[in-house]
């Protein structure tokens, strides 16, 4: 994937971008003295911001691979730029050719930012509600740096933003590391439990910024809305927070041993040549610790290259972070006091789909012109999205709604892009995975949106229904913060969700009343079933649907394929079509 097709649907802003959304202006700067530190922020006509502020020290050298220690500077820091982002892999696209280059990004990048509405020179007078945001990227990619909350925090509250280690480098699973461990640095889950200790750090510095620490709401998208279920399924992130909302996030983990040996890229099978001559945990740990991150990321494609469709296996049922009966079973007994708001994107899957040659001819950047039916498309984006609804929020809703009867749910529609000679990116686009970002954030107007775009993604004619929902969702939110309930504003009434009301809120055009409660659930038989029978897709494309769905539908089992008619296709004929279809190729 190419940094130009991620701008084609302006997703760079969630996945790839290294560019700050706040340019450090010449303005006076702002003392805050908290107990971590004192700390110097900018000051702006309407707001506060700080950048940069480590929240654990640097997980390199021997701390690589081990739970964030404790960090308190021994000087003031200057909160003006933002920290580095982690370590991930990089992509270069110069004068139309893709250049794979391995890595951007530093180890060191266990940094926070903070966003804060001026009101009143005394920051620590005030007593907001804080948003706690973990980003999403499929928990290799991405960065705090490329989201700007400065029109979310006019909603009175101050929005924290966190890096967190990616990858590899968040989630590693050896038996090797383990042998000459104890405690925390026992886990596989490293990344959480920085989302973890940076919690610990908002509980304990916010209020000299201004934050309430008894009021936090830990929000996030894709692979951060993963991380939201995770932290509310963690016995070690108990009392740290007090609402959570999951945007498009999923439920899936990883055994102990998959992660250790079984997967392809596990840490034994990565670098099992070299280790191989090795006969000392301790020497192995020490080997693998001095290699560079360019060396690390290295291993990891080369043992992807030789799977067709390779996993980094990242949220591990561990026992210590993550409890060995999995993310599901956990939400069971979560908090009954903890408010929580879980939904997905309509046609998530569109995000994938609008780059894949399976679907269209790509060979100009902008326009698409669909090579298969329009039946065909639509049944791909309908089941998989539904798919997804099911693994990121009804699922996780219903088990939760047996202790607690504080949830909400939500289906972000709206596809109100244009229809020209690019192409019909209505149905082409639509309501993907992430189009509810510029939403959440309040800002159409990103400068990682090339201007030839906008006109596109959001063209003059449906800019004022964009903005009115935009304006309701950013309020929704912050009344979840305040609240702990999202009604209260106008006259929308967003029922809870029970175990016997498994409804959910449509976010759409509120210009044209399309807000509103639909009871519609993901039942699993009936999907199926449904499947089974429907000839706008091929055989095998029903066999690919079906199988990536009973392994979602469950968070444990490996299922094969459920219909009788797809003994005729090998596992690898449908990874290969999967690939294909999801632009992987």
């Amino acid at each position: 994937m190419t940094r130009n097709q991620f701008l084609l649907i302006f997703i760079s802003i969630i996945l790839m971008s290294c560019s700050s959304l706040t340019d450090r202006p010449d303005k006076s700067l702002k003392k805050v003295s908290a107990p971590s530190g004192d700390f110097f922020g900018i000051e702006n006509e309407e707001n506060y911001i700080f950048k940069g502020i480590p929240y654990a020290q640097a997980p390199v050298g021997d701390l690589r691979w081990k739970a964030p220690r404790e960090y308190t500077p021994t000087k003031s820091i200057y909160a003006t730029d933002f920290g580095n982002e982690c370590v991930q892999p990089g992509d270069d696209y110069v004068l139309g050719v893709y250049r794979r280059s391995n890595t951007i990004g530093e180890e060191d990048c266990l940094y926070l930012n903070i966003f804060i509405p001026k009101k009143g020179e005394v920051l620590e007078s005030n007593s907001f509600p804080v948003m706690f945001w973990i980003h999403g990227g499929a928990n290799i990619y991405g960065s705090a740096n490329t989201y700007d909350f400065q029109n979310l925090i006019k909603k009175d509250v101050i929005v924290v933003s966190i890096n967190y280690r990616l990858g590899p480098f968040g989630w590693f699973s050896s038996d090797f590391i383990r042998d000459d461990a104890s405690g925390l640095d026992l886990t596989s889950n490293f990344a959480h439990l920085d989302m973890i200790q940076a919690l610990k750090w908002v509980k304990q510095n916010i209020s000299k910024f201004g934050g309430d620490p008894n009021n936090i709401t830990i929000f996030g998208e894709s692979a951060g809305g993963h991380n939201i279920l995770a932290l509310l399924a963690s016995p070690l992130s108990k009392g740290l927070f007090q609402k959570a909302i999951s945007q498009s996030g999923y439920s899936s983990t990883y055994s102990l041993e998959e992660a250790t040996s079984l997967s392809t890229l596990s840490s034994e099978k990565v670098f099992e040549e070299d280790i191989k001559f090795m006969t000392k945990s301790s020497e192995i740990v020490e080997y693998l610790k001095e290699l560079s991150h360019q060396e690390i990321y290295a291993r990891y494609e080369e043992a992807s290259d030789r799977e067709v469709y390779p996993i980094l296996p990242v949220t591990v049922r561990d026992g210590i972070v993550i409890p060995k009966k999995g993310i599901l079973r956990s939400l069971e007994q979560v908090d009954p006091n903890v408010t929580v708001l879980a939904g997905t994107n309509r046609d998530e899957m569109n995000f994938y789909y609008i780059r894949s040659d399976y679907f269209y001819d790509t060979t100009l950047e902008i326009r698409r012109n669909l090579k298969r039916s329009e039946e065909n498309l639509k049944s791909w984006i309908r089941y998989r999205s539904d798919i997804w609804r099911h693994l990121g929020a009804e699922e996780p809703l219903r088990r939760m709604s047996k202790n607690n009867a504080n949830l909400y749910s939500f289906r972000f529609d709206w596809d109100e892009q244009s229809n020209s000679i690019a192409g019909n990116y209505a149905l082409y686009l639509g309501a993907a995975h992430a189009m509810e970002i510029p939403f959440m954030l309040g800002d159409f107007e990103m400068q990682e949106i090339p201007f030839y775009l906008r006109s596109i993604v959001f063209p003059n004619s449906s800019l004022s229904g964009a903005k009115a929902l935009s304006e309701d969702m950013m309020t929704y939110w912050s009344n979840v913060a305040k609240y702990g309930n999202p009604n209260s504003f106008g006259n929308t009434d967003w029922e809870k969700f029970t175990e016997n009301n498994q409804s959910f809120l449509v976010l759409d055009n509120p210009l044209e009343n399309q807000i509103g409660m639909v009871n519609d659930p993901v039942v699993p038989e009936e999907f199926l079933k449904e499947l089974e029978s429907d000839t706008t897709l091929e055989l095998k494309e029903r066999c690919l649907i079906s199988w990536i769905a009973v392994e979602y539908f469950s968070e444990f089992t490996n299922p094969s394929p459920p219909f009788s008619f797809c003994r005729d296709y090998s596992d690898d004929e449908l990874h290969i079509l999967r690939n294909l279809v999801e632009g992987r190729d």
